[in-house]
């Protein structure tokens, strides 16, 4: 299951979940500790630099609007050994122990990322990925809405745009990914993952 950051989490919020997958730069994770509440947590930083737009460092420099679909692309371009190991990690969790959770801070880009690679490995369609994807706007829009209108007063509307932009999904950004993915000669072959382990893991959540 995807989330956000575990700032504030209770252990309630927490229940069947026995273990977690800290998706965020050290700087993230030492600015905003998780709430793992006895939980075991795994750091597997999808990258470990600032990148403004999906990063949340805070003080992150910002020398234009991001191009979130050309970020996605990097993403999947230059941290694929990354993802690898973060599905590796999901694929051999012991699931009778309970369920793995994974999240960066807004538990879009890089959660979403995670989540959508998933879905793909187990062979759902590209249509109910993208849905999937988009539920996190129920969350994410009504927030970036009251941010723009903060910013359009404080620093004027083309940064508030701006802003509210990376804060949202969009399905330009996770078509970006599929681009960069489908450009590459077997993506998912490039990973490494084991069959036997993806084989493993749809026996164990498909029906």
């Amino acid at each position: 299951m995807r989330s956000a950051n575990l700032s504030q989490a209770e252990d309630a919020d927490l229940a069947g979940v026995s273990e977690i997958i800290d998706l965020r730069t050290t700087r993230e994770r030492i600015e905003v500790p998780d709430r793992s509440c006895g939980r075991t947590s795994l750091p597997i930083p999808i990258f470990d630099e600032a990148k403004s737009g999906i990063s949340h460092e805070k003080k992150v420099e910002r020398k234009g609007p991001p191009d979130m679909g050309a970020l996605y692309k990097w993403m999947i371009r230059d941290h694929r050994d990354s993802f690898t190991e973060v599905l590796t990690a999901i694929l051999r969790h012991d699931y009778a122990s309970g369920a793995i959770l994974w999240h960066c801070t807004e538990g879009k880009d890089r959660c979403g990322l995670t989540a959508a690679l998933l879905l793909e490995l187990l062979g759902v369609d590209r249509m109910t990925i993208m849905e999937d994807y988009l539920k996190t706007n129920e969350v994410n829009i009504p927030k970036a809405e009251a941010i723009r209108e903060r910013l359009r007063a404080e620093r004027g509307d083309e940064v508030a745009e701006s802003v509210y932009r990376a804060f949202i999904a969009d399905r330009a950004y996770l078509e970006g990914a599929w681009a960069e993915m489908d450009a590459q000669p077997d993506f998912f072959g490039s990973l490494g993952l084991p069959k036997a382990d993806i084989e493993r893991f749809k026996v164990l959540v498909l029906e």
